[in-house]
């Protein structure tokens, strides 16, 4: 939701489709495609170079340090400016990127990683092993994925245009974690590296190799990137998502902060924005009905509810189980996201479009709705009558949507409920503490492997502060499987592991709607936001 919507939302793992940073899921997905027509359907012009692409960027990002961070806002940005040394491809494969290939020993205990020679970083200076190991070693440091990698990591050591990792034990997850598009291994100066540390990067510390280069940000305003002239491209034209050939045609790119989606639907009919971010779905027919808008839909995680399990009444399993029995969650699907293309009921960590990753096993207590079973588990209980709070940021009308259907539902089986909204930076900033919810509303963007499920990160704001010594097997067992059989059974019992502790109740599948100028041609979402490859005709 990619959350499309944490750490500012954030998490990480990922193995072979994706999630983030805070979104949904259905069955409707026309990415790779314009306004769902085939390849043969589509412009058969010729690309053309320059111009400015606008943007109607739906919530301002807290930072564009996209290894700091798993916010969908600063994924899409970030992936602009950063790339990473493998990335995933339009099939979720690992695939290398800044990397040129890798080898394993014979005990899968060393990596030797060779880097492409000539990459060129926006402030000219080139790509050197040095750069790639210092990058290593802060994604190790502030990454939610590479803090879990950093467990199995011995060494990182650079020698001329190689990289050698040699791990304390087998890891099969290493090249998985550093292809994450969430709190990304993206490549940056060595000296940036070092002097930012464990901080998000400043804005003249965003320096990377993609094909596009940061030139300005107007908070609350708009954040502009420019072409990069002297990108580095790949020549593999068939891999699609984060790697293989990308070319920049716009010579700018203006992400404006606009959080009114009538004024973004308006601002496309008038030709004021060329793309529109994060449409509600009830705007759909109006989308559908205008000629010169096209809706590009894509898969976005799935929305769910936190509980701050660090203290009452969430730190008790009864109270959790209440929760989850006092939900409908049918109806609050309904009511948050009304068209039935833009949400789906599936109880699993991953969506069925994740094949390596999906498993429905462990997911029968999912659509538990019992209202008597609520009332006296609740009864049960230790809670004592003294009102929750939900939190939820009030810039989305599905989490508004969720919060108030959620509220009559919990008062309906006995709790007390207060509803505490903020504008998303604010939310961002209150998840830190709980002394300021006890229930937060928030989406997940798709994820690619149970290390990046940020809402099931132990001990951090945002799995409410989540202990299972259950989960950490789990998610150990999972770096070694070497077959699909033993994948499938871990995932199984992980889902298990959900319905069993409750550290969140997950309501929904979603897909989002964004939506474009029909003028925007050769335009492929995948999992979100991305502008090069595409352009802009003039007719």
């Amino acid at each position: 939701m990619e959350l499309n919507k944490i750490y500012k939302l954030a998490i990480s793992f990922i193995s072979i489709l994706l999630l983030i940073t805070l979104i949904g899921c259905s069955n409707s997905d026309t990415s790779g495609t314009e306004n769902g027509k085939s390849d043969t359907e589509q412009t058969i012009e010729d690309p053309q170079a320059g111009g400015t692409l606008n943007v109607a960027f739906a919530a301002e990002p807290d930072t564009i340090d996209w290894m700091y961070t798993g916010a969908s806002s600063t994924r899409d940005i970030g992936w602009h400016i950063f790339e990473t040394l493998f990335a995933l491809d339009k099939n979720y494969e690992t695939k290398p990127m800044i990397a040129e290939g890798y080898e394993v020993n014979d005990d899968r205990t060393v990596y030797t990683i060779s880097i492409r020679e000539g990459v060129k970083f926006h402030d000219g200076s080139t790509v050197t092993a040095e750069d790639v190991a210092a990058s290593i070693d802060r994604w190790r440091k502030v990454s939610s994925v590479g803090k879990i990698a950093s467990q199995y990591i011995e060494s990182v050591k650079a020698t001329e245009l190689t990289i050698e990792i040699e791990l304390n034990e087998v890891y099969n997850s290493l090249l998985v974690d550093m292809s994450a598009p969430k709190s990304a291994l993206m490549i940056i100066p060595a000296e940036i590296a070092e002097s930012a540390g464990e901080q998000p990067l400043k804005p003249d510390q965003l320096i990377g190799t993609g094909p596009f280069k940061f030139e300005k940000w107007d908070r609350g305003n708009e954040i502009v990137l420019t072409k990069f002239e002297d990108y580095s491209a790949r020549t593999e034209e068939d891999w699609g998502g984060l790697t293989g050939k990308k070319v920049a045609y716009f010579d700018q790119i203006n992400f404006k902060i606009v959080k009114d989606p009538q004024v973004v639907v308006n601002g496309l009919k008038t030709n004021l924005y060329d793309y529109g971010q994060s449409i509600p779905p009830d705007l759909y027919t109006v989308v559908e009905s205008t000629p010169t808008i096209d809706p590009v839909t894509y898969i976005n995680g799935y929305s769910i509810i936190t509980p701050d399990k660090s203290e009452a009444p969430f730190d008790d399993l009864k109270v959790r189980q209440a929760l989850n029995y006092a939900l409908d969650k049918k109806t609050i699907a309904q009511a948050a996201y009304g068209n039935e293309k833009f949400y789906s009921f599936d109880g699993a960590l991953f969506v069925p479009e994740q094949t390596k990753l999906y498993s429905e096993k462990g997911t029968d207590m999912y659509l538990a709705y019992n209202t008597n079973k609520a009332k006296d588990l609740l009864e049960q209980s230790d809670y004592n009558g003294k009102p929750i709070k939900i939190m939820y940021a009030n810039n989305y009308d599905d989490y508004k949507n969720i919060s108030e259907v959620v509220k009559q539902q919990l008062e309906a089986v006995g709790f007390k409920v207060e509803l505490v909204p903020y504008e998303w930076a604010t939310y961002l900033e209150k998840w830190a503490d709980p002394a300021n919810w006890d229930l937060v509303v928030i989406g997940w963007s798709t994820r690619f492997s149970p290390n990046e499920l940020g809402m099931l990160s132990l001990d951090t704001s945002s799995s409410g502060w989540y202990q299972s010594e259950r989960w950490e097997n789990l998610i150990a067992q999972y770096s070694n499987v070497t077959t699909d059989a033993e994948r499938k059974e871990i995932l199984g019992e992980m889902n298990q592991t959900v319905y069993d502790e409750l550290p969140f109740v997950k309501i929904a599948n979603e897909s989002t709607l964004d939506i474009k100028s029909t003028k925007v041609k050769d335009y492929d979402s995948w999992i979100g936001q991305r502008f090069w490859n595409t352009w802009k005709s003039d007719k």
